[in-house]
């Protein structure tokens, strides 16, 4: 029998769950249902260039680079907000789940997001910093798996880590040469409802 889910998380459980990604998967999973049930926000992102710092905010069609973890006080309604977690850096785990627990205290404005991603390969470092983030952060912040960033395969397992929206540039569906019948492929929008609706869920699809 899986240990029971605590109610609150502190720095040290968040690291602790870095050694049993599925716990914190199951975990997040259930925060995520209790929060939105089967829906999951299907949301276009613009191609925008892939974020130079490890942390950035898009903010009003622009991405922005920031300097350091935002404090609650500079959100603002709307921002999607991407942090690049590297497999194996102990430090950046580190800052990255007392932030997250510090964020959890605070009050944020509506509409804001949290993409957590890495530059090098590392599918359970991806999926323990998505499922964290679903554990400690308020339902008003969705927890994205951006597959521009994380790639479509681990962004399609996030959504059984806690992530709720499933995000990324869309592409146009490409047509059969005789035919002229769509073909989705995975980053269309036919094929990312697919994704979502293999994992059981409800795709839901939102404004950028």
């Amino acid at each position: 029998m899986s240990p029971r889910r605590p109610e609150t998380f502190d720095v040290a459980a968040l690291l602790e769950l870095r050694g049993d990604p599925p716990q914190a998967g199951q975990w997040a999973g259930e925060v995520r249902q209790a929060y939105f049930g089967q829906r999951t926000n299907l949301r276009t992102t613009p191609e925008l260039p892939h974020p130079e710092t490890d942390v950035s905010v898009e903010r009003a069609g622009q991405r922005l680079a920031l300097a350091e973890l935002p404090a609650a006080s500079t959100w603002l309604a709307g921002d999607r907000v991407a942090i690049a977690i590297e497999p194996g850096d102990d430090a950046a785990a580190r800052r990255y789940a007392t932030w997250l627990v510090q964020l959890a205290g605070s009050e944020l404005p509506t509409g804001c997001s949290l993409a957590p991603w890495s530059r090098q390969p590392g599918g359970t470092a991806r999926l323990w910093a998505i499922a964290v983030a679903r554990l400690v952060m308020p339902a008003m912040v969705r927890v994205e798996a951006r597959h521009d960033l994380i790639g479509i395969r681990i962004a399609e397992v996030a959504l059984a880590f806690g992530a709720d929206t499933l995000s990324g540039p869309i592409v146009a569906d490409r047509k059969l040469p005789v035919a002229g019948v769509t073909r989705p492929t995975e980053a269309t929008l036919a094929g990312l409802r697919n994704l979502i609706e293999q994992a059981g869920l409800e795709p839901v699809s939102v404004d950028p």
